[in-house]
């Protein structure tokens, strides 16, 4: 779809919460949507954070700018994202993640400026300065390396590029598609989401907007957190959708046209044994880590 420059866009700001402080995000998006002078709201909910962070954040909840809401217990990712539906009033929705900082101080102005997409996806980058802790080391050298994607990569790529962490949807558009919500562990549901647009001939609309990921999980959190997403990958795959263009399984179809997969389910229990102690050096392989996924996909395959 075109889409055409506006002069007045009314915008809801949905910052799902989990274990993360998020003081700094949110004073930056009302200091940005006061300067432009537009209609907006600022809406948080807390998916059942520590007692720590939600003294932290305490400031946030009582903020007269921002709509907070604290669940009792924790629902997930895609049950959280799908809750803001019926709490916003306008027809803009900008997911921001809270894990994420503000790159540029035109960040709302970007989104603001244009109206006429259904959908529109900001990117993502991570600092370039290596972290000092070594146990931080796996997701900083994967986000810097994997997820950073260029925005000529995102543009050629619309549906494959997409994630959750930065991105406005028309209320409609997300009132008819949503998060699947039998997704409980972390991973791919934005992925999901994708292929859905996908299907219904939803485009894309990708500009260069991205923001800063701060939320840098230990070693070994991360790779729980890569499990995960590869079981709700293998839920994707048993919906029926063509995910081929996913890295992991596309090198897993040629592994097992190749008859290799049997091997590797083989040796794949101490493979991942020792794999995981080279990942908890101060410098990983992200070449050994596509192994261990892919060792791991292997056994989930074989319900192993």
């Amino acid at each position: 779809m075109y889409c055409e420059l506006s002069y007045f866009i009314l915008i809801s700001i949905c910052i799902p919460i989990y274990n993360f402080n998020v003081t700094k995000l949110v004073e930056t998006l009302i200091h940005q949507g006061k300067e432009l002078q537009h209609p907006f709201e600022i809406i948080c909910i807390d998916d059942h954070s520590s007692d720590y962070f939600k003294k932290i954040n305490a400031y946030v909840e009582t903020n007269e700018n921002i709509q907070f809401f604290s669940l009792k217990k924790n629902i997930g990712r895609s049950k959280i994202r799908n809750m803001f539906i019926d709490i916003s009033k306008f027809d803009k929705m900008l997911f921001i993640d809270c894990d994420c900082s503000i790159s540029s101080d035109l960040f709302l102005k970007n989104y603001m400026d244009i109206s006429n997409c259904d959908v529109i996806y900001g990117g993502r980058k991570h600092h370039q300065i290596k972290p000092k802790k070594s146990s931080e080391r796996l997701r900083w050298r994967y986000g810097v390396k994997v997820e950073d994607q260029s925005f000529d990569f995102r543009l050629n790529n619309p549906y494959h590029s997409f994630r959750s962490n930065n991105f406005l949807i028309k209320k409609s558009v997300f009132k008819a598609i949503k998060f699947d919500e039998s997704f409980n562990g972390y991973g791919h549901e934005d992925t999901l989401l994708a292929l859905e647009l996908q299907k219904n001939n939803i485009k894309i609309h990708q500009i260069d907007n991205p923001v800063y990921h701060e939320g840098l999980e230990k070693n070994t959190d991360f790779l729980l957190k890569t499990r995960s997403a590869i079981r709700n990958l293998s839920k994707i795959e048993s919906k029926k959708y063509n995910i081929s263009s996913v890295k992991l399984i596309n090198t897993y179809l040629k592994v097992k046209k190749l008859n290799l997969d049997k091997f590797l389910l083989l040796i794949s229990k101490k493979g991942m044994i020792i794999i995981e102690k080279q990942l908890m050096s101060s410098w990983p392989s992200l070449r050994l880590f596509n192994l261990y996924k892919l060792l791991f996909y292997i056994r989930d395959q074989n319900n192993v």
